[in-house]
């Protein structure tokens, strides 16, 4: 070796331990939630809906920090797998939240309105200190000329806001195991 390599090396070698206990592991570096977790106080969807027709789901939340981001959905569609949709939270929902959220759901054609007969949605909130709010669950049964019914109390009033839409898209093809290279 050249003397200047040998001296890079040297002295790489002589900081090594110095940076080796300034190294941190994965797990010191993930970030813990921070502040206090959203919390879900009331939410309402049909259970039954007609294909093709627009879901209404209902919520109501609110987070002590003010500080909710998100809303997490994940569709779940039996042995399909699941689908996860995000929905952000405008700026004056943040501390308190009251509204519904519209979900498409779209079934595809022929036969494929009789495969996807039922799913199931869970939902949740997510704040800016990456904590999250208990889970609800929907199961919906898709059929032909069912009608949403109205929705409970507190959720009765006219004065709702809309606070998103979640997009399902029943026809899109799940994962098969040729796919994974088996």
């Amino acid at each position: 070796m050249r003397t200047l390599e040998k001296i890079v090396l040297i002295l790489s070698l002589m900081t090594l331990p110095f940076v080796m206990v300034r190294c941190t592991t994965l797990a010191e570096r993930q970030t813990k939630p921070t502040g206090s977790p959203p919390v879900i106080t009331h939410s309402f969807a049909s259970e039954k809906l007609s294909h093709n027709e627009k879901w209404k789901i209902y919520l109501e939340a609110n987070d002590p920090d003010g500080d909710m981001r998100k809303i997490v959905a994940v569709v779940n569609r039996g042995h399909r797998g699941s689908r996860f949709n995000y929905v952000g939270i405008k700026t004056g929902n943040r501390a308190k939240l009251f509204g519904y959220l519209d979900c498409m759901i779209w079934s595809g054609i022929g036969d494929l309105r009789n495969e996807w007969g039922e799913l199931t949605l869970t939902l949740s909130m997510r704040d800016k200190g990456r904590n999250t709010s208990n889970r609800v669950v929907f199961p919906l049964a898709l059929s032909r000329g069912v009608q949403q019914g109205p929705p409970p109390p507190p959720f009765e009033t006219g004065k709702l806001k809309k606070l998103g839409t979640i997009w399902v898209d029943l026809a899109l093809r799940p994962p098969s195991a040729s796919d994974s290279g088996d």
